[in-house]
């Protein structure tokens, strides 16, 4: 491969995964200093997940979850929630440059479209583990797609304004490597109460569930700044979206036999989504 030349204004906030340096874009490709090169998809993406560092051949939602969790999604049952996110993320916009903000376990994009619409002067990257979610984002073109691990977030070390984590994991030393100084984390997840007209359905016994662990999520390296409970009612009608409901959590896994014939005889449900938002501040060196 011959030599490339860099002009920093191809730049990206990407690292290579090979090698760490930084990613240019040329054409439909990203290539590093060391001539490591990934080819855009054609809907836009970019696949930054190596092969050895996936647990399985085919991670994360597969095509029939995330058309259900979208279904779900924009039928505006958690739209109320999507609103509180982008309140809660324009706290973190404080100076006149454009805010980078990364929705990392961004699935399908619903939240990262709001994130890249709604806030002005901000760029938004968005990635995911599972390629069929990525595919189905990259419709929006205004954003940045990757398909990549949160225990591998592929950016530049010190770089990201805000990371957005909705029901995803909080991957707490790799986040603190790429947020900028004094960047932002905000994670929002679930409530104590969080769908338990649904848990009631699908499960024999419903375990408590405590949102106080949330807080384990981040440790020394991060301060406290925003705290938010939400509760959204959820009333459904019909058993398709009960099912896409089910299939957005991770129960979705645990149903028993029993569980799932008391799900097909379902058709309506009323229900409450609480939601715990949270925005954490990255600690100033000393």
């Amino acid at each position: 491969m011959p030599e490339t030349t860099f002009t920093p204004s191809a730049y990206t906030l990407y690292h290579c995964p090979v090698c760490q340096q930084k990613l240019q874009a040329i054409e439909n490709r990203l290539i590093c200093e060391k001539n490591h090169s990934f080819d855009r998809h054609k809907k836009g993406y970019v696949n930054l997940l190596m092969s050895h560092h996936k647990n399985s051949k085919a991670p994360g939602d597969n095509t029939e979850m995330v058309n259900g969790r979208r279904a779900f999604l924009r039928a505006g049952h958690y739209q109320a929630f999507a609103n509180a996110i982008v309140a809660m993320a324009s706290q973190c916009q404080q100076s006149d440059k454009p805010l980078q903000i990364v929705d990392a376990g961004c699935g399908e994009g619903f939240y990262t479209d709001q994130l890249q619409t709604q806030i002005d002067n901000s760029i938004v990257y968005g990635f995911d583990i599972s390629k069929p979610a990525i595919a189905a984002a990259a419709s929006n073109k205004n954003v940045e797609w990757s398909v990549a691990s949160s225990t591998r977030p592929p950016f530049m070390d010190n770089s990201i304004d805000l990371i957005v984590s909705v029901f995803s994991r909080v991957e707490r030393e790799a986040f603190l490597k790429i947020l900028a100084p004094r960047g932002y984390v905000l994670y929002a997840g679930p409530g104590d109460q969080h769908l338990e007209g649904l848990r009631h359905i699908i499960y024999d016994q419903v375990n408590d569930y405590s949102s106080d662990k949330h807080q384990d999520y981040f440790g020394e390296g991060f301060t406290l700044v925003a705290e938010q409970s939400l509760q959204v009612p959820v009333n459904l009608d019909n058993n398709t979206s009960i099912k896409q409901l089910l299939s957005m959590t991770p129960h979705a896994h645990r149903v028993s036999k029993a569980g799932w014939a008391r799900l097909e005889n379902t058709q309506s449900l009323s229900d409450n989504g609480d939601f715990k938002l949270y925005l954490y501040q990255k600690k100033a060196l000393v």
